[in-house]
């Protein structure tokens, strides 16, 4: 892990801040894609269902455990909690998903300035934490198969369906507003993002991108799926509703800003994140403040 060691010794002010700077762009990239109309052929939706190529331009500039879990965190805090949408444990099966995809992606790529690299790992991020994902709905199809008991071939039916919204979501977000737009905001943002909040940039390496991933990788993944089930399944074994917005406690009903139109609910969490991603701004440009006037003094 060289080329990530300067990034992880940043101090835990300097993460948090990334943290925060991940977390708030999430949230508004989730709360504008939930603003666009999504057209559906059948039961299929070929809506965008985020702009991921946002943060997750971020992640790869800084490849910080914390900013990876700001990922998923944006979309429940800013478009779940705050609507009282918040489908309880269930959600962070998603969490854990996209949290260790993302994370690993990031430390695949050692070039942040070669387009190939980072539209490969940015493609792994998303498309390949919709692979585990597909599979999970299945399975949580599966285990609650006794509800569909009454009509004949409807968890086959589901199945396909989960298939074929899988491509679409996969080739609209994961590739148009996925990896094609971090491919190219990855390059153009190095080097210059990286120093208003007080961080060095990466340093590049010519190693491959497989170098640097290793068993403990592979065992992450295969970990954050199992642990995804568990989620996704918990209230069944517990004796409580499969349905999304009914597993085990709806936790957002309770601190939600909960409104009856949905528009208005929506705008007050675009607004909330749009505030708060000006603040971690402004929080970073005072605290590289004095390190810009000492560099200017030395010299």
């Amino acid at each position: 892990m060289n080329a990530l060691r300067p990034n992880v010794t940043a101090s835990s002010n300097k993460r948090m801040m990334v943290f925060i700077l991940v977390l708030t762009l999430s949230g508004l990239e989730n709360t504008i894609a939930e603003l666009i109309p999504e057209p559906t052929l059948g039961p299929i939706e070929l809506g965008i269902s985020s702009f991921i190529f946002l943060p997750l331009a971020l992640v790869f500039l800084f490849p910080y455990i914390e900013a990876a879990i700001a990922v998923p965190l944006g979309e429940i805090v800013f478009t779940e909690f705050l609507l009282g949408e918040f489908g309880g444990l269930g959600e962070f099966s998603e969490v854990v998903l996209v949290t260790t995809f993302v994370y690993v992606a990031a430390q695949m790529v050692h070039d942040l300035t070669n387009p190939r690299q980072v539209f490969l790992a940015a493609a792994f991020a998303k498309i390949g934490s919709q692979i585990p994902a597909t599979l999970l709905d299945m399975g949580v199809i599966w285990v609650g198969a006794e509800e569909f008991e009454a009509v004949a071939g409807l968890p086959q039916s589901v199945f396909v369906i989960e298939v074929l919204d899988m491509i679409p979501e996969a080739i609209i977000t994961g590739l148009v507003f996925g990896a094609i737009p971090t491919m190219y905001l990855v390059p153009s943002l190095y080097g210059k993002v990286e120093p208003l909040l007080g961080i060095n940039p990466r340093p590049q390496s010519d190693a491959s991108m497989l170098s640097e991933i290793g068993i403990m990788h592979v065992a992450a993944l295969i970990g954050a799926s199992i642990l995804a089930f568990f989620f996704a399944t918990a209230g069944f074994f517990l004796g409580l509703p499969m349905m999304e917005t009914e597993s085990l406690l709806n936790i957002g009903a309770l601190v939600g800003l909960t409104v009856e139109d949905g528009g208005a609910g929506i705008f007050i969490s675009l607004i909330l994140a749009f505030i708060l991603f000006l603040l971690v701004v402004a929080w970073g440009r005072n605290s590289t403040a004095p390190t810009r006037q000492q560099s200017q003094t030395r010299k």
